[in-house]
């Protein structure tokens, strides 16, 4: 078993597990990184290990910059690295090389090469939200095979949601064509049922958004975060 393979453990059951080969995802995972100014856990193996942050993620140019780690241990061109992270209560690791050290006016710093492949353990519960009843938000459409149906949505992620239904259609493992409407914007994408339960008459399907481009990826972390602000003057006394 590879080192990254064997570096995250087999997914739990509300775990989701990829790996990212497609040069413009795995840009999209890191820009996120960047943005989060999460810190990276630089592995050298036998034990050494140090911390950074990434400073500059360059696909066209294929490197990643990274600031000097900590603590100073003599990195050369060519030595392998095992880089590991926390992001949205999940978990990335990728492997990648040093390129070449670099001063800059704020001291030293790292060019690694750009990775080819990059493991995500995506943990759902992490940062799903849950839609209260006074957001309101419009309908979202929903088709299967060519009935169309509308849902409002109760719960939305990163990578699914969930919707209460009228008169919808789909069982674990087919997939809708939807139409999802936010609060700032209408996301148009395709999902995969997970989930079908019925109670008092209501249908609510668990979906996992499929195939989301970066673009799409980052206006629905917009509008995430843009829900959360909502729920969280929702709960502040008045």
């Amino acid at each position: 078993m590879s080192a990254l393979a064997s570096h995250v453990q087999a997914p739990a059951e509300r775990d989701r597990t990829a790996v990212i080969e497609d040069r413009r995802q795995i840009a999209a995972l890191l820009g996120r990184v960047l943005h989060a100014r999460s810190l990276l856990s630089l592995s050298l193996g036998e034990g050494e290990q140090c911390s950074s942050l990434l400073l500059e993620v360059s696909p066209l140019r294929g490197c990643l910059l990274v600031d000097a780690p900590f603590p100073d241990i003599p990195l050369s061109p060519g030595t392998a690295l095992l880089i590991s992270g926390q992001l949205d209560g999940g978990r990335f690791v990728f492997r990648t090389s040093v390129e070449a050290p670099t001063l800059a006016s704020s001291g030293d710093l790292l060019q690694l090469r750009f990775p080819e492949r990059l493991q995500y353990r995506e943990r759902r519960g992490a940062f799903r939200i849950a839609l209260p009843a006074n957001v309101a938000l419009p309908a979202s459409q929903f088709t299967h095979d060519g009935m169309v149906f509308r849902g409002m949505l109760a719960d939305l992620s990163r990578g699914g949601a969930a919707t209460v239904v009228t008169g919808g259609r789909g069982a674990p493992g087919e997939e809708l064509q939807c139409v999802l409407r936010l609060p700032g914007t209408s996301l148009q994408t395709r999902a995969e049922v997970r989930s079908r339960h019925e109670r008092n008459g209501q249908l609510r399907l668990g979906l996992r958004l499929v195939d989301l481009t970066p673009a799409q990826d980052a206006m629905l972390s917009t509008e995430i975060a843009a829900l959360q602000r909502m729920v969280l003057r929702d709960r502040r006394p008045h």
